[in-house]
């Protein structure tokens, strides 16, 4: 993945790869979303139950703020434990990522181990 090893081991696997797809996925942000995601440091982790969120921070002086809206509709995936899977978006606060939120399609998150998982990224 060469460049792609933008977001280290601070984030789980899945968020990596959910990250990366988002990345991708926003290419007017993406080079300011790299560069963000490069200094994030993971705060906490919470299991909703129908999904969760990783709350983190990045240094702000790793790029501009980014404009407009605060949502980047990400990444769809397979998760071992849940028949429909996940999606993924990844959330702006004043220009800044910080959060990952993942969402089931109504099924019980709170048994699934969200570090640890297996899964696939959808190609969408």
């Amino acid at each position: 993945m060469g460049h792609m090893g933008f977001v280290g081991t601070r984030f789980t696997k899945l968020e990596q790869a959910v990250l990366r797809v988002i990345c991708e996925k926003h290419p007017l942000d993406r080079a300011e979303l790299e560069a963000q995601l490069s200094t994030a440091i993971v705060h906490s982790r919470e299991n909703s139950g129908t999904g969760f969120y990783t709350f983190f921070s990045v240094a702000p002086s790793s790029s501009p703020p980014i404009t407009g809206t605060r949502l980047r509709i990400g990444a769809q995936a397979k998760v071992d434990g849940l028949k429909y899977g996940m999606g993924f978006n990844l959330w702006l606060e004043k220009g800044y990522a910080d959060c990952i939120e993942g969402y089931s399609y109504d099924e019980d998150t709170m048994g699934i181990d969200l570090e640890g998982a297996g899964f696939e990224i959808e190609k969408r």
